[in-house]
């Protein structure tokens, strides 16, 4: 006989990165970056300290909001007039790294 197992009723759903990363998928967009790429929320107003999308002479680049303008990955700070041709796209909701590299050697 016997008892009955306790994780025979127990239902659990698969893991699903869409729905982790992506809650709101009709304002999301992806950008690529050397490292991997991003994933942006447009609905989410960005506040100073948030990492941002923004777009320069029609390149998409990632960098950080402060409240007199944007530092760039490069550490470099766009402000005054610099800020003219900037269009921030949105929040910066999660990164993906890219772990294969195929231009390094295997070791």
């Amino acid at each position: 006989m016997g008892f009955p197992s306790p994780a025979a009723d127990h239902i659990e759903q698969r893991l699903n990165l869409n729905s982790i990363l992506m809650p709101n998928p009709a304002n999301m967009m992806r950008i690529e970056t050397p490292e991997g790429f991003v994933l942006v929320d447009r609905s989410v107003r960005p506040r100073p300290g948030d990492k941002v999308a923004y777009q320069l002479e029609d390149y998409p680049q990632v960098g950080k909001l402060f409240p007199g303008g944007i530092i760039t990955q490069d550490g470099e700070t766009i402000d005054g007039e610099g800020l003219e041709g900037v269009i921030v796209l949105g929040k910066v909701t999660a990164e993906v790294l890219a772990v294969y590299e195929p231009y390094r050697p295997t070791i």
